[in-house]
């Protein structure tokens, strides 16, 4: 039986399958579901669990399956066994297979798996696993639908909050669904009459490293050319990599370019920033709006390329510093003009 990841909780109150396989990409909505079952499993008694990790040529005849393996006081086990390629090859198909034509009582297993494909899923184990216990695949989250599962999750915390909330926290951590979730946990703690508002969230990124970087980009972007060399000598100070600097400077700058397509193209202003993944939020748009009129088209594309620099040179490929390189960048966006370049 299929089941989505949201369905799983009510699933195991209603009573727990013997075989779970959880699989897909997004290691921490995986780790996640992989827990309901964990402590499900603890409820009814478990104090004995077994963990087998398939890498290389795993021998599936170490997996200790039958019963007369357990714990002389233990009532219930649970078999946990991870396969990170998705694939556990003849051998390990047959011996699931097998497992699920004998499988012993008091016992769940519960199989936790990277990515597998369609073909694999009309395979005979996945078959077989599928008719007697539960899969369950875990899909990404893009970044159209990360507000949604933002609100979601806040909403599953007992916080209050809206979609521009949720659209905000989403173009901060980027995608990184780790990251939102940290975020959410931690406004937990500042929010204890669970009412989230933007002020808020502005001031629980700002105490990461990381935010610090899109905080660069809003001042890069209102045009605010004196602070930027501080900023920058303050990131660099606090030991960060360059390339996770890049990465966010990167995405923020590639979206502003994208933005100045658009308007070249003809399209509303205001339309282009509601077409955004994530849409730009209301409080931003006067930003985005000085910042897209500060330069035209082949200038925000003239930007990229200076990015290529940075990147190589932050590889070694390209002999300048990039941190130069990137406060150079950011001071043109802002719209400074600089003569002598790297």
């Amino acid at each position: 039986m299929k089941l989505r990841a949201e369905q799983l909780q009510g699933h195991v109150e209603q009573g727990l399958s013997p075989i779970y396989l959880i699989f897909g990409d997004e290691q921490m909505l995986v780790e996640e579901a992989s827990d309901i079952i964990r402590q499900q499993v603890r409820k009814l008694g478990a104090d004995d669990r077994q963990v087998w990790h398939v890498e290389g040529r795993f021998n599936w005849s170490e997996i200790q399956w039958q019963e007369q393996t357990m714990s002389l006081f233990a009532s219930q086990r649970l078999l946990e066994i991870r396969l990170p390629s998705g694939a556990p090859g003849k051998e390990g198909g047959e011996a699931l297979r097998n497992y699920a034509a004998n499988i012993p009582a008091d016992t769940t297993l519960l199989i936790i798996s990277g990515k597998i494909d369609a073909r694999s899923q009309k395979s005979k184990w996945f078959t077989e696993l599928d008719r007697v216990g539960v899969t369950i695949p875990v899909w990404p989250i893009d970044i159209a639908h990360l507000p949604r599962w933002i609100l979601q999750r806040m909403q599953q915390k007992g916080l209050q909050a809206n979609q521009q909330i949720a659209a905000l926290m989403a173009e901060r951590v980027e995608g990184n669904l780790f990251a939102a979730a940290q975020e959410i946990d931690k406004l937990q703690l500042l929010c204890p009459d669970g009412k989230v508002d933007e002020e808020t969230v502005l001031a629980s990124v700002a105490d990461n490293a990381r935010f610090e970087v899109f905080g660069l980009m809003d001042t890069v972007f209102s045009g605010q050319a004196a602070k930027i060399p501080r900023m920058i000598s303050r990131l660099r100070g606090e030991g960060l990599d360059i390339m996770s600097v890049f990465s966010a400077v990167s995405w923020s700058l590639h979206r502003a370019v994208n933005m100045a397509i658009q308007i070249d193209q003809g399209e509303r202003i205001e339309q282009v920033f509601a077409s955004q993944k994530p849409p730009i939020w209301e409080k931003a748009r006067p930003m985005m709006r000085a910042a897209l009129s500060r330069h035209q088209r082949p200038q925000w594309q003239r930007f990229l390329q200076q990015m290529a620099k940075i990147d190589q040179a932050a590889k070694g490929a390209y002999p300048a510093c990039p941190w130069s390189l990137l406060e150079i960048l950011c001071l043109h966006v802002a719209g400074i003009k600089i003569i002598n370049q790297e």
